[in-house]
């Protein structure tokens, strides 16, 4: 009798450790099959993203497929913020914009454009000033690659329209044809373009008063 209660005793032992393995067994695979619908869902999301990741088309290209190389997309969009950091402004927002652009500026150009930046936000300010510049996405960006004493540039032509606002009022709209060197350098957190800049000129399509320029290094 000693053995059979002993046995039993064994048995009973046996069930509940095989019970407490299976409610292991249950709760692993409801993990893991939380675990296998959160990477499908997250692995959906990446292919949307990848699918929604936004294309530079290249005005007036033919027809097929275009891959444009990283370079080509890092000089599109930095040509952009630097435009629109000069050309695109009100009162209120130019001392903030002129300020971010300033840490892209190559030293020679950064030193010559204080006096510049300074006399535009003044006159901005006192007028009530804004001016914004809608680039011409019909017509392709220009670069030309050169290289002086082992650095690399690059001489953009970007055209686009001006408009100035005095006081609400539009005073002036021109077609405009904007002339950038890029100086290629290490993109960076600070820096993710890859490029400063080191001279900038603007030069209207009709006949207008010019306006100061930040041209070739220097303030004009």
């Amino acid at each position: 009798m000693d053995f059979v209660a002993r046995a039993g005793a064994i048995i009973d032992r046996a069930h509940r450790i095989a019970g407490v393995l299976l409610i292991c067994v249950i709760v692993l695979g409801v993990i893991a099959g939380c675990q296998l619908v959160e990477n499908r869902r997250l692995n959906n999301e990446a292919n949307m993203s990848r699918i929604r990741y936004p294309v530079i088309v290249v005005p007036n290209a033919t027809t097929g497929v275009y891959s444009p190389t990283e370079e080509d997309r890092l000089i599109f969009l930095f040509a952009d913020f630097v435009t629109q950091s000069l050309n695109s402004y009100t009162s209120e927002t130019v001392a903030k914009l002129y300020a971010g652009l300033r840490s892209f500026l190559g030293p020679a150009l950064l030193t010559d454009s204080e006096p510049y930046f300074q006399r535009k936000i003044r006159d901005a300010q006192a007028d009530r000033r804004s001016s914004f510049f809608v680039p011409d996405r019909a017509r392709q960006l220009q670069v030309t690659k050169r290289r002086i004493n082992d650095q690399e540039f690059r001489d953009i032509v970007m055209y686009g329209q001006i408009s100035s606002i005095v006081g609400g009022t539009v005073a002036e709209s021109i077609p405009l044809e904007v002339t950038m060197t890029f100086q290629k350098v290490f993109a960076s957190p600070a820096n993710p373009y890859g490029f400063i800049l080191t001279a900038y000129h603007e030069k209207p399509l009709v006949d207008t008063n010019a306006t100061p320029q930040l041209k070739s290094s220097t303030v004009q």
